[in-house]
This record gives structure tokens, C-alpha cells and sequence, in this order.
């Protein structure tokens, strides 16, 4: 276990109202729509007046436009997380902003830090810009080294806890879902199915897709 993953444990901090809020994502939002898609289906049931095709017509329709849409809204639930995730990431590091001195000084340093694979370099690098008072090119280091999972040299920049608001925002980081996980996509894909409607069944793709394109000619309206 990580030195940051320890750091995290001891706080027992939950997660911020803006982490849980794209935590919750549009789960919300496609639960609704399932439901609604579900309930227009079964309206077309309880119609007596429509033939089978014209039922079937309906379903599918509505079958079609809700996996169309739910997956829109789980592309947007993991882009969120993503686009959380390196928010909190960019904020930490300052990878983002500043006047033109700091842009081109933090500019200056990442193209110094490039590359960078040894990790007692990097720590005695860090060391030596912490020593000299270089504040921006200890920063980029540091930023350098949690991305290739060198959490003792992130402890080390913070070593004298002057960037504990930084660190709260990677351990909070950590603690939203990897969304490169196999199993969390699986899992998160699971909330999104929409369950294809009985009066569908033994039917294929391609039917069910021209019954999507029919027209019913008002029969359904």
C-alpha cells in the first residue's frame, strides 16, 4: 500500500459534494428513461386496438431510442469521472492558468522533466529544487512523479504539509473509480442495459431495427 493510499486512510475524509455528484453521474437520469421507455412499451400492450406488428413496431421504436440515449448518458457518466479525475489532478500540479511567467516557467520545466524514468533522480532533483526555493520546478516534478506512481517523491514535496490541499484532491482523485477497470465498466454498463421487451423476443437485430424504421402510418399514434 501507497504512501498517499495510507495518508488517505487515516483521514477517513468522504468524498467532496462535487466528487459524489459526478460519482452519481447520470444513473439518475437513465434509470428515468429506462423506466419511461418501459412504461411507454407497456401502454402499447394495453392498446387493444393495435395489431402485433404495430405493437412490436412501438417496442422496438422505443427499444431503439432508449439504448441510443442511455448510452449516450453512460459515455457521459465516465467522461465525467475522467474529466473529474484529471481536474483534480491539474489543479494539484497547476497545470492549468498563470501569468506569462509562471506558464513559461512551468513550460520550461516540463520540457526539463520529459522523460524522466529514474526515480532516484527524480527525488534528488526534487530535493535540490526544494532546496534552492525553485517552488514551480518542484511542483512539476512532483506532478511528473505521481503520474508514474512515485508516491514517496509526492510525499517528499509535501513533506512539510504546504500542499495539503493539493494532496486532498489526489487522494480524493484516488478514491473515484478507475474507469479503465474491466470489472467497474461491467458493473456501470449493468445501470445503463435496457431490457428488451418480451413482445421482441426471437426476433433479430435486423428485424427488430426495421421494425424500428417502420411506419406505422398513424396506427400507433
Amino acid at each position: 500500500m501507497t504512501s498517499i493510499q495510507n495518508l488517505f486512510n487515516k483521514t477517513g475524509a468522504e468524498l467532496s459534494a462535487e466528487a459524489q455528484r459526478v460519482v452519481d453521474g447520470t444513473r439518475a437520469q437513465a434509470a428515468a428513461f429506462i423506466d419511461g421507455a418501459s412504461a411507454t412499451v407497456q401502454r402499447a400492450m394495453d392498446r387493444k386496438e393495435l395489431s402485433d406488428q404495430a405493437r412490436q413496431t412501438v417496442a422496438a421504436r422505443t427499444y431503439r431510442n432508449a439504448q441510443a440515449q442511455t448510452q449516450k448518458l453512460l459515455d457521459e457518466h465516465v467522461a465525467g469521472i475522467q474529466q473529474h479525475k484529471q481536474k483534480l489532478v491539474d489543479r494539484a500540479f497547476g497545470a492549468r492558468g498563470g501569468d506569462a511567467q509562471t506558464v513559461a516557467n512551468r513550460r520550461a520545466a516540463q520540457q526539463l522533466v520529459a522523460g524522466l524514468d529514474d526515480h532516484h533522480t527524480a527525488m534528488d532533483m526534487l530535493r535540490t529544487a526544494q532546496q534552492d526555493g525553485d517552488a514551480q520546478m518542484a511542483q512539476v516534478l512532483a506532478g511528473h512523479a505521481y503520474s508514474m506512481g512515485w508516491n514517496d517523491i509526492v510525499d517528499q514535496w509535501n513533506a512539510d504539509g504546504s500542499h495539503n490541499t493539493a494532496m486532498a484532491g489526489l487522494l480524493e482523485a484516488q478514491k473515484l473509480p478507475d474507469t479503465s477497470d474491466i470489472g467497474w465498466r461491467m458493473s456501470v454498463a449493468g445501470e445503463f442495459h435496457v431490457q428488451k421487451p418480451a413482445v421482441l423476443d426471437g426476433l433479430s437485430d435486423t428485424q427488430i431495427n426495421a421494425l424500428a424504421r417502420d411506419d406505422l402510418g398513424g396506427e400507433a399514434a
